[in-house]
């Protein structure tokens, strides 16, 4: 069936498609009989006429060697036409939306789990999230259940750790499934309890879709949905996730090179205050992302004397220190003395925090660029040889903003007669407006 749609959004996802045709100097009859769809509707999604069904857009994103970026279109999209539906369906009667929510909506959430899932499980999978919801009693007084509410606490872990291995379109589709599931309860007058319980998951979901968002280059994206983390978080009543939630935003922001780094800082203090004094999780959190800042600053011994704050806390916690967490330092050591131009402590720290991950993750790669890097500053052309196959290596998808800023501190650490190397110029071509990592 084709649905039609007129909508800004996919009139850009059509663009977008249009020019990566153009690049690969593609007809639409060649690109039809490489996808196998019929070069007139190619023709209308170009437009921006019809909304090409979820199988369609993977395949052409495949086809066209776009890394992801037509995923990312049509999942924005996707996404716009869902807040549409939505706003649409508050205006509405409260009887209509309990019956049924409906029918589009579902559709559409569908929709934007099949282009994460390659559309072959996720309409499966998203009928049978509706019968468990209908199956589950609301609270009294609530459009909610507390097992839908621990559910979606549940797949707010999901999403961080597939966050570390999978693109930043994959997860993002996957966090606007069970977001755009949430928002309507989250419209609704609800009892206290409720209220705060559902307003906690929904904080942790809207950080890491702006987090993600982030990832995919899109800061106004991430900014609102930082404000509507900082907004939930505060409804939730909890000070410990409020504090957690400003760090994960402030540790994204200090990669964007348009960013007032002393802005970010206050992000990370405020961070700090909400975890008050007592050794806990968030306050090593605050602490650490808080030392990367100042490292970035060019406040070298400040930031040392904040990781040891973060560690020493780190410590304190004795029994009940999240593992991860302590991984987590070994990386924000490697970062800090690396920008301290402590080679030897960098490299140790390195050595230590590559034990603890496994190829693919998004911090693995880190630290090998990171090691790049130092490997540069005593050879020049071997250290960014050496970046530029980590970043071949990578797939498109993986390129993000913090990747880039990691890349970007090879060529920030060169001595000044090896700037003009080819192997330098074109490292700083990949990575040109991005911030040391």
């Amino acid at each position: 069936m084709i649905r039609q749609s007129t909508s800004t959004t996919w009139q850009e996802f059509g663009s977008a498609l249009r020019a990566w045709r153009e690049r690969r100097e593609l007809s639409l009859r060649d690109l039809a009989g490489r996808i196998r769809w019929d070069y007139s509707l190619i023709a209308k999604w170009e437009q921006g006429k019809n909304r090409p069904p979820a199988e369609a857009i993977t395949a052409l994103d495949a086809e066209l060697g776009a890394g992801g970026e037509l995923v990312a279109h049509a999942l924005r999209a996707a996404m716009a036409d869902t807040d549409r539906q939505r706003r649409g369906t508050v205006q509405g009667n409260a009887s209509t939306r309990d019956e049924g929510e409906d029918v589009e909506r579902r559709r559409l959430m569908r929709d934007a789990a099949a282009i994460a899932a390659v559309g072959v499980l996720a309409p499966v999978l998203t009928s049978l999230t509706d019968a468990l919801a209908v199956a589950q009693r609301p609270v009294p007084g609530a459009s909610v259940s507390q097992g839908m509410i621990d559910d979606w606490e549940h797949a707010a872990d999901v999403h961080a750790q597939r966050a570390r291995f999978e693109p930043a379109a994959v997860v993002l589709a996957a966090l606007a499934v069970d977001y755009t599931d949430m928002a309507p309860h989250l419209g609704r007058a609800q009892p206290d309890a409720v209220q705060r319980d559902l307003s906690h998951a929904a904080a942790r979901h809207a950080a890491l879709i702006g987090g993600k968002w982030f990832d995919l280059g899109n800061r106004r994206e991430a900014q609102r949905w930082w404000a509507q983390a900082r907004q939930l978080s505060e409804r939730s009543g909890d000070d410990l996730l409020a504090s957690l939630l400003r760090s994960w935003e402030a540790s994204y922001r200090l990669y964007d090179p348009g960013e007032d780094l002393d802005s970010v800082l206050l992000v990370a203090r405020e961070a700090g205050r909400l975890a008050g004094d007592a050794p806990n999780a968030p306050l090593v959190s605050a602490l650490a992302v808080e030392a990367m800042i100042l490292s970035m600053i060019g406040r070298h011994a400040e930031a040392i004397t904040a990781l040891r704050r973060s560690e020493e806390t780190y410590e304190r916690l004795s029994s009940s220190a999240d593992p991860h967490q302590g991984r987590a330092l070994w990386y924000d050591r490697t970062l800090i003395h690396t920008l301290a131009g402590h080679t030897k402590r960098a490299e140790d720290a390195r050595r230590t925090a590559e034990s603890f991950y496994p190829a693919g993750h998004r911090t693995a790669t880190l630290l090998a660029l990171h090691g790049a890097a130092l490997h540069a500053r005593t050879d020049p052309v071997e250290g960014t040889h050496q970046a530029l196959r980590l970043l071949d290596a990578l797939p498109a998808t993986r390129h993000d903003t913090r990747v880039i800023s990691a890349a970007r501190l090879i060529i920030d650490g060169l001595p000044e007669k090896a700037r003009t190397l080819p192997s330098a110029r074109e490292l700083r071509a990949l990575t040109v407006g991005a911030r040391s990592a």
